[in-house]
């Protein structure tokens, strides 16, 4: 028998990103596990200090864990319209997405791990990478992953 206790789930915002979360919260509720919803704001350190931008870099950063906590609170509020006894934890973490999603998973003791893919594939996939692929072939716990059909 599967016993879910937590799922971690990596959101974006993209429209891919948002029906993983939808995934990620039926599953959730299923199991009356709970759903951590997590956001990785890559580390801008490097590009921002070569453009002389370094006493900038921590309000910008402090900016947009701001922003992506609010659009997590937003995306909870609008799962628990559907599944209003779902259980939810926000979480913004600095890093690589898929670094960050290891992490998150691992010292959360998920037991899965949901997220979107954009199904990049050719040069595309070559160029910007998959951080669903990453997670995939490095994670702990087993990853589902929910591509968005194109339309």
């Amino acid at each position: 028998m599967i016993k879910l206790t937590r799922v971690v789930c990596p959101t974006d915002f993209s429209p891919t990103s948002s029906r993983a979360v939808d995934y990620a919260g039926t599953m959730a509720d299923s199991f009356g596990a709970e759903l951590v919803l997590l956001h990785a704001i890559p580390l801008m350190d490097y590009p921002l200090r070569s453009f002389g931008m370094s006493s900038s870099i921590e309000h910008i950063q402090e900016e947009l864990q701001t922003r992506a906590m609010e659009s997590l609170e937003v995306r909870s509020k609008k799962l628990k319209e559907t599944l209003p006894n779902i259980n939810v934890r926000l979480l913004v973490r600095n890093g690589e997405p898929h670094e960050a999603t290891l992490e998150c998973a691992k010292s959360e003791n998920a037991d899965m791990i949901v997220m979107g893919t954009h199904g990049y594939t050719g040069i595309t996939h070559a160029l910007l990478g998959s951080s669903a692929e990453k997670v995939v072939r490095l994670a702990d716990c087993p990853v589902l992953t929910v591509r968005t059909p194109d339309e």
